[in-house]
């Protein structure tokens, strides 16, 4: 058992040598797109913006996309620097008075807790990416982009929440729609409302726009792999707790520890301090299998297999 365990450790070790990236690494790699979502129907209200020829000027829209979705459709770990949504329709609005902001969130959750969505509470903890008050949409049809601000990190785990305030004080030359793909509504991944009036609350709906994202894979920049005696790991296997044994060469520095498991969901991270031996107090619920130990420190990194068992 534990042979034919090992070797597959070994098969898996490079395909998840990226899993457990983060905010402290840099953009290094030719940008990859990745889209999510298929569905050829589309909307002007109720989907992404507001932009039907009513007066409801006001739109708010909440969507979560998992991780899974994001590796399937090739994704990894890396800086998201633009999105995407596909236009269609025959209108326009090129009058350069909109307002759109557009958030992003790093969530656990799969679905909204709640039905209606407390705008106000949901957007708490988000980033705000891109912002224009004095917007005109893109003309014609198909995916029409929009840099954001500053590179947004993702860690290839979490799921994002994509979040999107609009207001326009104009009226488009016609309707303006916006393709999405049905999602059941009882899962709570998309949240939408449009009005003439301020909106408090989106509600849950099943029209979730399709979304393409523009992300740059992560590799270090400022690390590189740790010398054979910076750290030792035991024991490994391993049944709880694990300890770190650091050499003279790293003892004056913190590390981050970080602990994945084969699919890329992390289980422990913790900052420790510095000093000869470290314990960590991995989490007692943590299930038998492979996981990957991640070590940096501001010189070096190191990603050790280990087993539970």
């Amino acid at each position: 058992m534990k042979h034919s365990l090992l070797a597959f450790i070994s098969c898996a070790a490079l395909s998840l040598a990226l899993v457990a990236l983060s905010a402290s690494f840099v953009q290094g790699q030719t940008p990859i797109t990745v889209t999510i979502g298929t569905g050829t129907t589309a909307g002007s209200t109720n989907v992404l913006l507001s932009t039907s020829t009513t007066t409801n000027k006001y739109a708010r829209t909440a969507s979560i996309y998992s991780a899974e979705e994001l590796r399937a459709a090739g994704a990894r770990a890396g800086s998201i620097t633009r999105i995407a949504w596909f236009k269609g329709g025959t209108g326009e609005y090129t009058t350069g008075d909109a307002q759109l902001t557009i958030y992003f969130k790093r969530t656990t959750a799969a679905s909204f807790s709640a039905n209606p969505v407390v705008w106000d509470t949901e957007v708490m903890g988000a980033t705000a990416v891109y912002s224009n008050t004095m917007l005109s949409l893109p003309t014609g049809t198909g995916w029409k982009e929009f840099v954001l601000t500053a590179p947004f990190v993702w860690n290839g785990t979490d799921n994002i929440e994509v979040l999107v305030d609009w207001f326009r004080s104009s009226t488009p030359t016609a309707d303006i729609s916006w393709q999405y793909t049905a999602v059941i509504t009882a899962n709570g991944t998309h949240s939408t409302q449009v009005n003439s009036m301020p909106i408090p609350t989106v509600r849950w709906a099943a029209n979730r726009p399709n979304v393409r994202f523009q992300l740059a894979p992560l590799v270090s920049a400022t690390r590189t792999q740790g010398p054979t005696n910076w750290v030792q790991v035991s024991p490994n296997p391993f049944t709880q707790d694990l300890t770190l044994k650091v050499g003279a060469s790293g003892q004056h520095l913190p590390v981050e520890a970080t602990l994945t498991d084969a699919l890329g969901r992390t289980h422990y991270q913790q900052q420790l301090p510095a000093g000869a031996e470290r314990k960590l107090p991995l989490p007692a619920t943590l299930a038998a299998g492979l996981y990957f130990l991640t070590l940096r420190n501001e010189q070096w990194q190191q990603t050790q297999r280990l087993v539970r068992e």
